[in-house]
């Protein structure tokens, strides 16, 4: 399905693997592209010098971000911001965002790997997956934070900036239920005890969002 997706004219230059485009910011390592892991020295020049982080150009008159409660709780993104069609590619190719992933990864594909960034990755391993919206910037919202107590370390995208417009991208997923009722079951002391509750069944259609590049 994924393997289908039209691309956006600026990203018929840069690599792909599976039929997807890699992202400007994605690690390369060993010989190959690790999707959802980030290489740090580019993460940093895209914050840094005003780049997509999907196609790796500069931007225009709109500039899109993809963020969580948790970003807005933090003021920041630590994620660099996307052309309008580059996070609507995004949203369709990349599980997390389309919604096809429910759940963070346990450990990062990343995790010790040189030059790999790992922004805040611990707090969200194994945890089910955080809600996203798109966020519409203009080039004058644009504002780099960096850490004080590290020199020359940066955080992400101040989110305490005027917004254009909100959208939503995906909903949050809900609680593993197969967790709740085993943690349950112990604390009755249930644990031989098998029992059938209903759940939604595994081929049952995924949420998906339209966030469109016309937007």
């Amino acid at each position: 399905m994924t393997a289908q997706l039209p691309v956006p004219t600026r990203c018929a230059g840069l690599p792909t693997a599976g039929g997807l485009v890699v992202p400007w910011i994605t690690l390369y390592t060993a010989g190959r592209y690790l999707f959802g892991a980030l290489d740090k020295a580019r993460r940093d020049r895209a914050l840094a010098e005003r780049r997509c982080q999907v196609c790796g150009q500069s931007f225009d008159e709109r500039i899109c971000l993809a963020v969580r409660p948790a970003d807005v709780h933090v003021g920041y993104t630590a994620e660099p911001g996307m052309h309008p069609e580059c996070l609507a590619y995004s949203v369709r190719a990349c599980p997390m965002l389309s919604g096809e992933t429910d759940r963070y990864r346990s450990s990062p594909v990343s995790s010790g790997l040189p030059g790999a960034a790992e922004a805040s990755h611990g707090a969200r391993a194994g945890r089910p997956a955080d809600a996203f919206d798109a966020w519409w910037i203009t080039p004058g919202s644009y504002c780099v934070k960096a850490d004080s107590e590290h020199s020359g370390q940066l955080l992400g995208l101040d989110l305490n900036v005027p917004v254009l417009r909100k959208r939503s991208i995906r909903p949050a997923a809900g609680p593993d239920l197969d967790s709740l009722l085993a943690l349950a079951r112990q604390a009755l002391g249930l644990e031989g005890v098998t029992a059938r509750y209903p759940h939604q069944s595994d081929d049952a259609p995924q949420q998906r969002n339209t966030v469109n590049e016309s937007d």
